[in-house]
Formats: structure tokens, C-alpha cells, sequence
């Protein structure tokens, strides 16, 4: 943050009247509503800002101590005073609280990592802050009930210009810090499902083929049958028989190492059955795994399409994955819990531990997964019920179509995943790109 515009920034909210919203929108971002104007003071460590009236949505509701009373203490009070001093904004306001006046700071400190808003009384004792900063950390100690130190004074070196339009210019400042942001952190999940993704892929290349282990069964129960057939063939210390098949074909069959050479054909039947059923696993397994192939593809396509952090945020898959959850996907929006089903177990499970007034969503028509929105509530509002559809596109690998919701009780298990249901409603999605 350069301290002469932050000095512009200063003069100008010091013209307003009243700060109408408070509240934190993001991790790092605090929106301070003066009149009609929307003041977005941005404290990442290191690259703090703050932009005018740009469009940021409210990523959740903050219920942090600092969050509590930053809202109640900053909203609908009355400006007394805006001052900057090298790199600090402090913004002095009188509010009523209890039929008794107050005056509170709010101070914000663009100062590296180091960076802070820390809400002060009239005596500079602090109340709360943004980041509480302990004894073991640094000898300024930021937390509440202890007065502030000033910082020491620092000679600010920058390149002064000329900005004729305030707003404009941070407006542009965000969107070239947001879009960079957007595609770093597009980068960094990205990267970690590619990973997950080749991990899955290199496990597919390993597996044996099904036809082969087939065949091999095939031809140790051949073994089996002709061996039986012409045991009286074989003779001692005999390392090979070779003879005809039932076809007339000539078969040379090896002879194992055994005991008593009449359990040949129980040898050779048990490495056919074996054979066999490691052909089915892999089966199974080689499902599983394009299942979870497809589900990494479709999750990538999502992140990559996102459009701003909020929707990154809600996408951003855990770092570590519980094995509990390796037939589910968690998202997280406004509070309340998005669950998909990776594949059919994960599709069945959910069925199965859905709550009667959990929200169901599937894909109209189509093969897909089941979405569930957990809800102990009567109704939801259309923003969640938008974006668990969006999702239950997305992993039937569709970015536009119909979903259909409705409750859990409403929807019957007729045979594995398969359902059918009743009392549903249709919306429709379309990604605009």
C-alpha cells in the first residue's frame, strides 16, 4: 500500500458522514461501507490494499471475536475522523451503544507481515484485532486490553504520480491483483489433482489384462481335465506329459512337484479358479479406479472453469483425504455441507445415510452422481440449491442441463444406485463462459 494514496484514501473518507456496513467479506478483506460508497481494505500479509466500490461477494458469515465486534461497534456510527501516518489508516467514529456514546478506531496497518486491523478505545487500549499478536512473536503485542505502542517511524521512499480518478485506479489495482490471485490458486489445486490423477492412471497401467488371466484360467483347467485323463501316462521323476487334448490336439502339460501325483488335477483346478478370480477383481478394481479417474477429470474441468476465489474456495478439495471419504467428495458453501458421490458406492452410501429432509439432486435423464445437501431446515434458499446442482452436473461430466431435487424422503431405492422419485422440482444450469 503506498502511503500517498493511502494520505488520498485519508482526505477522502473523512468527507463522509456515517458507515452504514462493516463486516468482513473475506480471510483478509473487510468491507467498510461510508454513505453509499463500499470500501474493500484488503490485509493480506505483504500485498495489502484497498479498493472503492468494486463487486466482491460474501464468501460466509465471520463469527470471529474481532468480527462481533468490528460490526457492532463500526456500523451506523457517525465519522469523527480519517488521518494516515506513513503506511497506517486510522478511521476515529462515535457511535451509540446502550443510550451511551463511544468513541472507537479502527486501524488499519498496510506494514508487511506484519500487517493488521486492530479496533482501539478512545486510550489506544486495544479491543480486538484482526490478528492477535503474542509477547513470543514480537515486542509490540497486539491483543486486547493492552495499550498500543506506535510504531517506529520509517522514512517511505516511493514514486509519487498523478491519479485523477481515485476509484477507478483501485478498481484496476484489484483486478490485476485478484486475477493473479485467481490464477495462482487455480494453479496450485490444479497441480494437486494432476497429481492425483497420475497416480490414478500409473495404478491402471500397472494392472495385469483380464482376457490374458482368462486364458490362463482356460488353459489350467485344460491341464486339469487332460492330466486326470492320462494320469496312468505319467511316471516318476517326469518333469512333462506330453499327450492329446480332447480335440486331438498335441499337449504338453508341466508336472508340478507333488507329493502323490494323483492331486495334479486339483493343482491345476486351483490355479485356474485363482486365475479366474483375479480376473474379476480386476475388474472390479479396474471399475473403481476409472470411476475415480472420471470423478478427478470432471473436478478439474470445475476448477478450471471457476470464475472468482469464492467459487475455488467452496471447489478446493481437503489436502488429506480420510479414508471414510474416498467414495464421497465435501464441499462447503454458506455454512451449509455438499456431498457427492464419487462412483456407485459412494452414490449408494449417500442414499442410504441421507436424512428424510436432506436435498437430493440428480442430473435430469442422464447418468451421474447424487448430490445431498445436508439441511435441518424447512426450506433452502435458491443460491444453494444452484450450486449443489452445479455440481451435480459437473460430476455427470455436463456443464449445462436439467437437475431435478427434491428431499430425501421422497426418493425410492430401487436397485443399487438406481432410484426413482416423486415431488421434485427442475432447474436448469448453463456455465456461462
Amino acid at each position: 500500500m503506498k502511503a500517498f494514496i493511502l494520505e488520498k484514501i485519508a482526505d477522502r473518507i473523512k468527507k463522509y458522514k456515517i458507515i452504514k456496513k462493516a463486516l468482513r467479506v473475506d480471510d483478509n478483506l473487510i468491507l467498510m461501507q461510508f454513505d453509499n460508497d463500499k470500501y474493500y481494505f484488503d490485509l493480506t500479509k505483504g500485498s495489502g490494499d484497498i479498493y472503492i466500490n468494486i463487486d466482491y461477494p460474501l464468501i460466509k458469515k465471520f463469527k470471529a471475536p474481532f468480527d462481533i465486534v468490528f460490526e457492532k461497534k463500526f456500523t451506523k456510527a457517525k465519522i469523527v475522523d480519517a488521518f494516515s501516518k506513513e503506511r497506517i489508516l486510522t478511521i476515529v467514529v462515535k457511535n451509540q451503544n446502550n443510550f451511551k456514546s463511544e468513541i472507537v478506531k479502527i486501524r488499519f496497518e498496510f506494514t508487511g507481515r506484519y500487517t493488521n486491523a486492530i479496533i482501539l478505545d478512545e486510550e489506544d487500549r486495544v479491543i480486538e484485532a484482526l490478528r492477535h499478536i503474542s509477547e513470543n512473536i514480537s515486542s509490540r503485542v497486539v491483543k486486547p486490553g493492552v495499550k498500543l505502542e506506535e510504531l517506529p517511524s520509517i522514512e517511505i521512499r516511493e514514486k509519487v504520480f498523478e491519479i485523477n480518478d481515485l476509484e477507478g485506479y483501485t478498481k484496476e489495482l484489484f483486478n490485476k491483483k485478484y486475477q493473479k490471485r485467481l490464477s495462482q490458486k487455480k494453479e496450485a489445486l490444479l497441480k494437486r489433482i494432476d497429481k492425483k490423477i497420475k497416480d490414478i492412471q500409473k495404478k491402471l497401467s500397472l494392472l495385469e489384462d483380464e482376457e490374458k488371466l482368462i486364458e490362463k484360467s482356460n488353459l489350467y483347467k485344460k491341464y486339469a481335465d487332460v492330466a486326470m485323463a492320462n494320469l496312468y501316462k505319467i511316471k516318476p521323476y517326469q518333469k512333462e506329459l506330453r499327450t492329446y487334448d480332447f480335440e486331438g490336439n498335441e499337449i504338453i502339460i508341466p508336472i508340478p512337484s507333488l507329493k502323490n501325483i494323483n492331486e495334479i488335477g486339483n493343482y491345476y483346478y486351483n490355479l485356474s479358479k485363482k486365475a479366474k478370480r483375479k480376473a474379476k477383481n480386476l475388474h472390479i478394481q479396474r471399475n473403481y479406479l476409472n470411476e475415480q479417474l472420471n470423478f478427478l477429470q470432471n473436478y478439474r474441468k470445475l476448477i478450471e472453469n471457476a470464475k472468482d476465489l469464492s467459487e475455488l474456495k467452496t471447489y478446493e478439495p481437503p489436502k488429506k483425504e480420510k479414508k471414510e471419504d474416498e467414495n464421497i467428495a465435501k464441499f462447503y458453501y454458506d455454512d451449509y455441507l455438499i456431498l457427492v458421490g464419487k462412483n456407485e458406492k459412494g452414490n449408494i452410501r449417500l442414499l442410504k445415510e441421507a436424512n428424510a429432509n436432506d436435498l437430493w439432486l440428480h442430473i435430469k435423464n442422464y447418468p451421474g452422481a447424487h448430490v445431498i445437501v445436508k439441511n435441518n431446515k424447512l426450506s433452502l434458499n435458491n443460491d444453494i440449491i444452484q450450486k449443489a446442482a452445479k455440481l451435480a452436473l459437473a460430476f455427470s461430466g455436463r456443464d449445462e442441463g436439467e437437475v431435478d431435487y427434491t428431499k430425501r424422503k421422497f426418493v425410492k431405492i430401487k436397485e443399487g444406485a438406481k432410484v426413482e422419485y416423486g415431488k421434485y422440482n427442475t432447474i436448469k444450469i448453463k456455465d456461462k463462459r
